[in-house]
């Protein structure tokens, strides 16, 4: 069986002030899908994360229903889903009894869970395990298991449960989780607070293959079988350096897997750019639309940087000078302003701009001759 991977689609996402669905919408309708008809894929599993908030906007939503609608109704491969720690587990798995009929499987809400699905191929059954992400105080409540008090024992009786019947068959699992050894990045949300998250890896050994969510990078843990697929796109500079995409599974007659990462091209990239202000200005570059965080290192101020940067990369999103120089002084407040004259005001603000090159002497002559200037034409002082 030919299985396709993928993860963290996070609908919906707000990037720097911007909804980023026309980016996710064309990776999903211009390279998903063309993926699915290429590769001869026969089942989809989409490790959790669908949508970027519980509640996300009706936009995401009509993205998600059209994708569905084409793997399951117009390409006939079935489409599993599960929720993630981003979703309303109780609203994406609202009509999953009607649509499993129709080749989408979703499990979110646990009450709802039936155990694992079976599809077939011509060596016989495949036992998909569905696990949901869930807080261990609904495991401990759907279960009745009082013992159920972190992740770890959560996950380890949510398997059991939905394992139930395919000890004898070829076995994938799909969760949501942060295994121990993953690496996350900055736009994952923390699933709880001190490391308690955290999944021992060992409880996915009796499956041929693991697919996970929740981390962005895509990346295996512990064994080559045990994969998380990463995220649709880049949703934060530290996942710049990244590949998106996502994992074809091939799972043989006899339960070996083989798999390979295919890569996304986003239509519009997340880059960090490096270099002075000037070498980044006069650089030549060719995906000048791409969303940009630019990290100067010049020493000394960039005035209007943000609006210089945004004539030649309209999306840039910020600008960092982590090398510039600070007064020692800088933030200082110990002076009057009311009795301050407009030239020492300036000098003050010179001063803090430029701690290390004071105003030269045909500077000050030039700014006397501004200001006598300026008095005239306002009749008095202009503070």
């Amino acid at each position: 069986m030919r299985i396709l991977h993928t993860a963290d689609w996070h609908l919906g996402k707000m990037f720097y002030g911007d909804y980023l669905t026309d980016e996710q919408e064309y990776v999903l309708k211009e390279q998903f899908l063309p993926l699915l008809k290429d590769e001869g894929i026969e089942a989809v599993v989409l490790s959790g994360d669908v949508y970027d908030r519980s509640l996300p906007p009706a936009a995401a939503v009509e993205l998600f229903d059209e994708i569905a609608t084409k793997v399951t109704a117009e390409l006939h491969i079935p489409f599993l889903v599960i929720s993630g720690n981003h979703d309303s587990a109780s609203r994406l798995s609202f009509g999953s009894a009607l649509l499993a009929r129709q080749g989408l499987y979703i499990a979110g809400d646990l009450d709802k869970l039936t155990g694992p699905v079976i599809l077939r191929d011509d060596a016989g059954p495949v036992a998909f395990v569905l696990l949901p992400y869930a807080e261990p105080a609904d495991v401990r409540h759907f279960l009745s298991d009082e013992t159920i008090h972190d992740h770890q024992k959560a996950l380890e009786a949510l398997c059991a449960f939905q394992s139930r019947g395919c000890d004898d068959m070829r076995a994938v699992c799909v969760s949501h989780v942060f295994a121990s050894g993953g690496v996350s990045s900055d736009s994952e949300r923390p699933l709880s607070i001190g490391g308690t998250d955290m999944i021992d890896s060992a409880v996915f050994d009796r499956f041929q293959y693991t697919a996970l969510g929740h981390l962005h990078g895509p990346q295996q843990v512990g064994r080559p079988e045990v994969r998380y697929a990463g995220s649709l796109l880049k949703y934060s500079f530290s996942e710049a350096t990244q590949k998106k995409g996502a994992v074809l599974v091939d799972l043989a007659d006899n339960g070996q897997v083989s798999s390979r990462f295919i890569s996304f091209t986003p239509r519009h990239d997340v880059r960090i750019l490096k270099g002075s202000f000037h070498d980044i200005m006069e650089r030549e570059d060719d995906r000048t639309g791409d969303y940009v965080l630019a990290r100067i290192d010049d020493t000394e101020p960039v005035l209007d940087g943000m609006a210089r940067l945004r004539k030649k990369y309209p999306n840039a999103m910020a600008l960092e000078s982590p090398r510039r120089r600070i007064s020692d002084h800088a933030g200082d407040r110990d002076f009057n302003i009311r009795g301050t004259t407009e030239e020492e005001l300036f000098s003050s603000f010179a001063g803090a701009m430029r701690p290390e090159q004071p105003l030269s002497e045909k500077e000050t002559d030039c700014l006397h001759q501004l200001w006598d200037a300026l008095r005239k034409e306002e009749g008095g002082g202009i503070l």
